[in-house]
């Protein structure tokens, strides 16, 4: 339909797209303000000709038109019409309007107009007085109770799970695909971004792996997270319509909608992945290969655009990239680098959820364990072999940093792990978060439901008669009623030493 980079259809086209997407979903009521406005007279009557095939098939279809034809008048079954000040001068059939107006406003002379042209001249003068609508309109089936028409209504089962994920996998990946600058804009990003951290440290020595690896996390993860944090902002208006369990709604499946668009998210993480480590590696040289490098890097950017999607699902698109920059400022933070794990436990057990959350954390020990790895055994030798244990000693450097040796492959499991978790959370956002886009109570509104009714419950146990002194049937009578009458108040009874009662 085009956005604001691309024209698109036009406004017309974009009407009529608009009112197929209402009638694809088949509804039982639909409701329309203007759909004629903007458009030319052909284009008006074709909108018009396909809203009666569709209340020919049981849809009960309202809509307002401003001025609408001779041929558009015909195809309306009743029609209201409003006159000044919004007072209703006419409700009836449609084919009878022009009648009722000619024998109630006789000083209207109608002449050639068509149907619709003198009923709005007949309430648009300022002679135009009505003070009880013209015309009745057929009366209301008795039995049209909002059960019934909830039993009557229509709903067309959703296929099941694997064939809506086959169906959102194509649409994830025109998503995806729609706009290939913005892609080769991010590639060039991350071609860029390698290119100057090898330039940086270039052929860097082991004493500098640990900056390094965290400036890799930084340069990596930052650009991944930014660019994720619009995965599912681009299709956030058509899920609202799409996963809504209202009669409003089609009631299709979140988890095979989010499977769909994160799995179509797999390859282009992969060429990003790639494209930073293409510039990356042949100018820093680390000791390691490429693919020890790979690995955990890409695990890496599966986590940093795990948490990018939960930004992507609740927020709006500029509020999702400030979220994910937040959250990879606290990312690098917790990272272990400075301050150091051991300095990062003291802070207490509300520390450690960030610690195993940080993404840089697992990724930063994940490329100095392939490092140490990758040293020959002249480095690997117990402190006390060398003059410069802290310089020269890759145990010594383990130690110090709360680092294990195995880290290397078991930390691209957790950064995996951590990535499908954030993948989860982001699936529970999709169902739990916008709820009032989809017809239905937000959280907020749900806790303050159950607050009204614990205060209630709460005010009423509060109110309840007690015996102090005397019964409330024994106090005397307030504003003609007995107390034990007047629900609400509470009348309690205390002697005073000096005699006599408050009340």
């Amino acid at each position: 339909a085009g956005d604001a980079r691309r024209r698109g259809l036009s406004g017309g086209q974009r009407k009529r797209v608009a009112v197929a997407v209402e009638l694809v979903a088949d509804p039982s009521a639909l409701l329309l303000d203007e759909p004629t406005s903007g458009l030319d007279a052909a284009t008006s009557l074709s909108l018009l000709t396909s809203l009666a095939a569709a209340a020919g098939r049981g849809v009960c279809v309202a809509a307002v038109l401003h001025q609408p034809s001779a041929k558009a008048w015909r195809l309306t079954d009743d029609a209201v019409v409003f006159g000044r000040d919004g007072v209703v001068a006419y409700a009836g059939a449609a084919a009878a309007a022009a009648a009722t107006f000619a024998a109630a406003r006789p000083d209207v002379l109608r002449g050639d107009a068509p149907a619709p042209d003198y009923v709005l001249d007949c309430v648009s003068d300022d002679a135009a007085d009505f003070g009880e609508a013209l015309g009745v309109l057929a009366a209301a089936t008795p039995d049209a109770t909002p059960e019934a028409l909830a039993r009557a209504t229509q709903r067309v089962d959703a296929p099941g799970a694997s064939d809506q994920f086959l169906l959102f996998l194509p649409r994830a990946v025109l998503a995806l695909t729609r706009t290939p600058g913005d892609f080769v804009f991010e590639l060039a990003v991350q071609f860029f971004a390698g290119a100057f951290l090898g330039a940086l440290y270039p052929h860097f020595e082991f004493n500098d792996c640990q900056p390094v690896a965290f400036m890799l996390q930084l340069s990596l993860g930052g650009t991944v997270m930014l660019s994720s944090a619009r995965t599912f902002g681009a299709t956030r208006v058509a899920a609202w319509r799409e996963l809504s369990p209202t009669l409003a709604g089609m009631g299709l499946s979140p988890t095979a909608s989010a499977a769909a668009t994160c799995l179509v998210e797999v390859p282009r993480l992969l060429l990003l992945t790639a494209a930073f480590l293409s510039t990356w590696f042949p100018t820093a040289r680390p000791r390691t290969t490429f693919a020890q490098s790979f690995g955990p890097c890409f695990c890496a950017a599966l986590a940093a655009s795990g948490a990018a999607h939960v930004f992507s699902v609740a927020q709006d698109a500029k509020s999702a990239q400030l979220s994910s920059v937040a959250a990879l400022v606290i990312a690098a933070m917790f990272a272990g680098v400075e301050p150091r794990l051991s300095e990062l436990q003291k802070l207490g057990a509300g520390a450690k959820p960030l610690i195993w959350g940080s993404y840089a954390r697992w990724l930063v020990e994940s490329l100095y364990a392939a490092e140490v790895s990758a040293l020959s055994t002249a480095w690997r030798m117990p402190p006390a072999f060398y003059n410069r244990p802290r310089a020269e000693s890759a145990l010594m450097g383990l130690f110090m940093y709360d680092y294990v040796a195995r880290a290397a492959t078991i930390n691209c499991v957790l950064l995996a792990l951590l990535g499908l978790l954030f993948r989860l959370v982001a699936l529970a956002a999709l169902s739990g978060t916008n709820r009032d886009r989809m017809g239905l109570r937000s959280p907020a509104h749900v806790f303050y439901d159950a607050y009204a009714a614990l205060a209630g419950g709460v005010g009423r146990w509060w109110r309840r008669p007690r015996k102090v002194g005397s019964t409330a049937a024994e106090l005397p009578s307030l504003g003609g009623a007995p107390a034990g009458e007047r629900r609400g108040l509470l009348a309690v009874a205390t002697v005073r030493n000096g005699g006599g009662a408050v009340v």
